[in-house]
């Protein structure tokens, strides 16, 4: 009992077929897989959001990658409308909020100044959150405590667990 060789032939040119559709669909997967990731790498920039009237905010970075609609910058120094200077070492923007880690130190104009190592700050309701221990100072005020949110353009600060020096 012989095979035919059209037999052979047939089985051969299916699993050509296979291999090659297979092939195929593996590579498809692959570019698909790098359009997505796509990734913006940069050292020492400068980030400006103007307005048609004013500046908004600033951003400068020495390190920093942007992938999808979020930011990773090192070395960072924010500036805004309410914010004089925000410095850390470590800065995540996403949409409109500043997650920041380890150094943070706050300024504002007034003379308002903070330092932690961690801060949520969110630009469109002006509201920094800081949810480990901090030292904040005013006019010579020293305020130290566990946590606070600090309401940027009424005022406001809300605190616990603090422990207070002021000058009268």
């Amino acid at each position: 009992m012989a095979v035919k060789i059209e037999w052979i032939l047939i089985c051969l040119i299916l699993a050509i077929l296979t291999f090659a559709y297979d092939f195929k669909v593996k590579n498809q997967d692959i570019h698909k897989s790098v359009k997505k990731s796509k990734n913006l790498e940069f050292y020492d920039i400068s980030f400006s959001k103007v307005d048609t009237k004013r500046l908004i905010s600033i951003v400068n970075a020495k390190y920093g990658v942007v992938s999808g609609n979020v930011l990773n910058a090192y070395s960072v120094v924010y500036k805004d409308t309410q914010i004089d200077k925000l410095m850390a070492k470590h800065a995540i923007f996403v949409d409109d909020y500043i997650y920041l880690e380890e150094n943070v130190s706050v300024y504002k104009k007034d003379g308002f100044s903070c330092f932690t190592q961690k801060a949520i700050y969110d630009k469109r309701l002006s509201i920094l959150s800081v949810p480990e221990k901090f030292i904040a100072k005013l006019n010579g005020n020293t305020l130290k405590g566990d946590s606070f949110e600090y309401y940027l353009k009424s005022k406001l600060l809300k605190a616990s667990k603090i422990e207070a020096s002021l000058e009268l």
